[in-house]
């Protein structure tokens, strides 16, 4: 598993602009959670709700090799021995791989928006907002990547050519001097050279994986915070959960929220639309407070079709 600084030096993610909120869409089980227990649910990445997701990133690889590398041959040899090793990192039968897999608890920068109560709550849940610089901190020790994710394919293009050439000087600076040639007509590139370049794209893919989405997603504006149980001092197989959703088995893994007492940094809370009953909102208000926290409280204001 890659470190922190490594992935940060070679995947260029998109950071919230300074003081900017966080939106997250829950049921009244996930508010209770992170607000009693400040702890988050991170769902196995390649288990969320669109399963084709983290497929799409080979389709980037694919498309920034057909347009840089010249070479026929060396194209498909390399993007062959890449996928195969992107495998380790998503969708895996093998029990010790997928302990090495990632897991996401997935924000929004829109607020009170129809696709995400949709999506995640039926207009029935809630929205949190969080302040993102407070989050960061107390996410600082825990988490192996965070930031928005990319839906634009020529920003995802440029991205990956990016972390290649990046890639590319390192092994070149290591030693394996063929690989200078990579993006040649005609290079001649050792087999061992090309496993190890393979290797770390492969990595790299796997974390661009969970930030790389199709355009038509574009509306859900989401920004994620990715984490590792090889990060955690625990067995990796001891921390995994499941929780059970439309009758199939989900892993995740618990992620607490800072190291201390203090409350998440929770900065107003909205019931959903359906949800708009007197009860509903004297209910979270009232526990909102037994937890020691005054925030604005309201209900959503769009309109429900049936």
């Amino acid at each position: 598993m890659p470190q922190k600084d490594w992935a940060k030096d070679r995947v260029k993610i998109p950071d919230c602009a300074q003081s900017e909120s966080l939106y997250h869409y829950t049921m009244a089980e996930g508010v209770h959670g992170i607000v009693k227990h400040r702890e988050f649910i991170a769902t196995k990445s390649d288990f969320l709700n669109d399963k084709l997701e983290f497929l799409y990133v080979e389709e980037v690889l694919r498309l920034t090799c057909e347009r840089y590398i010249s070479n026929d041959a060396l194209r498909e040899q390399f993007l062959s021995c890449v996928n195969e090793k992107i495998e380790r990192f998503f969708v895996s039968d093998e029990e010790e791989e997928a302990l090495m897999s990632f897991y996401v608890v997935a924000f929004s920068t829109q607020p009170n928006s129809a696709l995400l109560w949709a999506e995640f709550t039926d207009f029935q849940g809630y929205c949190l907002e969080f302040d993102h610089d407070a989050l960061e901190e107390g996410f600082q020790d825990s988490s192996f990547l965070h930031g928005r994710v990319m839906y634009q394919q020529e920003e995802q293009i440029a991205c990956m050519l990016e972390a290649m050439i990046l890639s590319i000087r390192k092994k070149v600076g290591e030693g394996l001097t063929d690989l200078e040639a990579f993006f040649d007509d005609s290079p001649k590139i050792d087999q061992q050279s090309l496993e190890e370049l393979s290797e770390e794209i492969a990595v790299i893919s796997a974390i661009y994986g969970m930030f790389f989405k199709k355009e038509c997603f574009e509306g859900e504006e989401e920004y994620r915070y990715i984490f590792s149980p090889c990060s955690r001092t625990e067995d990796p197989e001891d921390i995994m959960e499941f929780r059970i959703k439309d009758q199939i088995f989900l892993p995740y893994i618990v992620v607490p929220f800072g190291d201390g007492d203090a409350p998440v940094p929770l900065k107003s809370v909205m019931i959903g639309a359906k949800n708009n009953s007197d009860i509903a909102e004297r209910g979270i208000r009232y526990f909102l407070r037994r937890e020691g926290l005054d925030v604005p409280v309201t209900v959503s204001d769009i309109p429900l079709r049936y």
